[in-house]
């Protein structure tokens, strides 16, 4: 069967590693037939731990997600030095999810997998089958590592390590900030509720006055904007013939005044 039928694809060439989710690294030995069953076709892998031969059938292979190995350094350290994801309370919850990236088993998956066991085990800590889950994902990521890097496991334990320090420092801190933040905030809401409460027993001391309303002012009958008849005034009787005689007399004055100049004109002495 070629290198390019459908089972195979995404497969190195014979002689390069693999990862085999849930077993681990492997080296690819291609394809054999089973001597037992004439003409069926089984994968070849060879366990990079032990060393023992792994046959798996053909037909299996699309679905076990096998993947090269050996060219995820970045990738890893790029997930074991970002922020902590927050942690699953539920056990059960917890586990389920660690079982789906273990089955996924990308390199990213595994680093996640592990950095939220070791968040984990250095708050919490770990049940005894988490702990083993930890260390064998520990395992196969030392060992992904070790092949990118080309570099020994304990070199590789020793850069795990190191990105998870860094991570768990930088957590520490930022949790140290949070706390601080909370902390004055929980001071600031004391001191804003003494102060209402202070407020309070003030307002319950203060002796309460009861200032009476001013009462309205009668409304005036006359509105000051309207202008006013006046009412016609009789005169009375007396009054009229004090006017009468007025009348008369400077009617009289009025008559001789020009008889009396008239004469003084006429007068010889002038």
């Amino acid at each position: 069967m070629g290198q390019d039928t459908p089972p195979l694809a995404g497969l190195p060439e014979p002689g390069e590693p693999v990862f085999y989710p849930k077993v681990g690294h492997c080296i690819y030995r291609g394809v054999t037939q089973d001597a037992g069953a004439p003409g069926t076709e089984l994968l070849e892998l060879e366990d990079l731990e032990e060393g023992s031969r792994i046959l798996i059938p053909l037909a299996r292979v699309p679905e076990l997600n096998l993947r090269s190995a050996g060219a995820a350094l970045d990738e890893i350290k790029e997930v074991l030095s970002s922020k902590f994801e927050e942690t699953i309370e539920d056990e059960d919850e917890r586990h389920k999810f660690i079982e789906t990236l273990i089955t996924d088993g990308t390199p990213k998956a595994l680093a996640l997998s592990l950095k939220r066991l070791h968040l984990l085990r250095q708050t919490a800590g770990l049940s005894r089958e988490e702990e083993l889950t930890r260390k064998k994902i520990r395992s196969w990521l030392a060992a992904e590592v070790s092949l990118s890097k080309e570099c020994t496991r304990a070199e590789a334990q020793a850069f795990m390590t190191r990105a998870l320090q860094d991570s768990m420092s930088e957590h520490q801190k930022r949790e140290k900030e949070e706390a601080k933040l909370r902390r004055r905030a929980a001071r600031e809401q004391k001191k804003a509720e003494e102060a209402e409460a202070a407020a309070r027993a003030e307002a319950a001391l203060r002796p309460v006055f009861s200032v009476p309303e001013p009462e309205p002012e009668p409304e005036s009958k006359l509105d000051a904007t309207e202008p006013v008849d006046a009412a016609p005034v009789e005169p009375n009787e007396g009054e009229s013939e004090i006017a009468a005689e007025t009348s008369g007399v400077s009617a009289n004055q009025e008559g001789t005044a020009p008889a009396r100049r008239g004469a003084e004109e006429d007068s010889p002495l002038g």
